[in-house]
């Protein structure tokens, strides 16, 4: 290359400024490509992983939780049946959660499901607000497949107070509000005394207008579980589910906090209540105690019903000594 460049500056062709142009080029290029050569695995693992991203962007959920689509009931009375129902986990296809299940909650019912850990309680509130689909079998409000009503329809009629609830990067009184518009603070300061934490969060420094923090960071687990009761609250909501809804609270405030709930279905007589919780002492006053093991029920009725069967629910009285 070098001795046919030198021939044409001889013939006036070509610059000798040119040939240093392009040879500094070439060096330049092929240190370059060297370069690229040895991060070649990274390109190939980054393209892989750029793959993998579009893929699950791509991806359709199963139940399209922006879907404008579905039936809106225009009175709703809060009559929940499960009719045979068989449900499977997508992730543990192997294992049956639910099988033949057979459920019925009346609308005003006060009803309340217990028995170990992993016997499908929680599943059964994560079918009632769609989180999941069933594998078999019919999930319907007031005699309506849940699948062909309006998932946002659904979700506005039920409120969820879990065990660990959620906690947005806000003020308390926009916590309590979350979702709603046009909220006025003496609806927040009600919700609030109602769920017996009005008295803490007036104490402090700025009083609603304080932040929670990430996640909640500077509340406990009892004055998170009773915000998100409040916010449950001030939606007035026709069916409420509790899922170990008072499980970080003293047994005061747990008190307090069955008091609020049996007043709320005093106001309205027709709210359906299910409870999931590991203390007795929540449930005794229900309508309707469920034993669930395995997936199936396999004993109810009320406190001083299932107390005289000494059957399943007063093995577990006895064994947790909570009678």
């Amino acid at each position: 290359m070098y001795w046919r460049a030198l021939a044409l500056v001889e013939k006036n062709e070509i610059t000798s400024n040119s040939v240093i142009m392009v040879c500094s080029l070439a060096g330049f290029s092929i240190q370059a490509l060297r370069v690229v050569g040895m991060k070649s695995w990274r390109v190939a693992a980054s393209i892989s992983a750029a793959e993998e991203c579009f893929d699950l962007f791509d991806r359709k959920p199963a139940i399209d939780n922006t879907s404008g689509e579905g039936q809106e009931l225009v009175d709703f009375r809060g009559d929940i049946k499960f009719d045979q129902v068989k449900f499977i986990y997508p992730t543990r296809p192997t294992s049956i959660i639910l099988n033949k299940f057979q459920f019925n909650i009346k609308p005003g019912q006060r009803v309340a499901l217990v028995g170990t850990s992993g016997c499908g309680k929680s599943t059964i509130i994560q079918l009632l607000e769609r989180f999941y689909d069933v594998t078999n079998g019919q999930l319907l409000l007031d005699d309506v497949d849940i699948r062909q009503l309006n998932i946002h329809w659904v979700r506005s009629r039920l409120g969820l107070v879990s065990q660990e609830p959620v906690m947005f990067d806000l003020t308390i009184a926009e916590n309590i509000a979350y979702g709603l518009e046009n909220v006025l603070i003496e609806d927040i300061i009600n919700a609030a005394s109602r769920a017996n934490i009005h008295q803490f969060i007036h104490q402090l420094p700025q009083g609603y207008g304080t932040k929670v923090g990430l996640k909640g960071t500077f509340l406990s687990g009892g004055e998170k579980q009773r915000i998100a009761i409040a916010r449950v609250l001030i939606r007035r909501p026709k069916v409420l589910l509790l899922d170990e809804a008072t499980s970080a609270m003293d047994s005061h405030n747990e008190h307090l906090i069955q008091q609020t709930l049996e007043q709320a279905q005093t106001e309205d007589p027709s709210r359906t209540l299910l409870i999931i919780a590991h203390r007795f002492s929540t449930v005794r006053s229900c309508d309707l105690i469920c034993v669930l093991d395995k997936g199936h029920i396999v004993e109810s009725g009320t406190h001083t019903e299932l107390i005289k069967r000494r059957g399943p629910y007063y093995k577990i009285l006895a064994q947790n000594n909570l009678q």
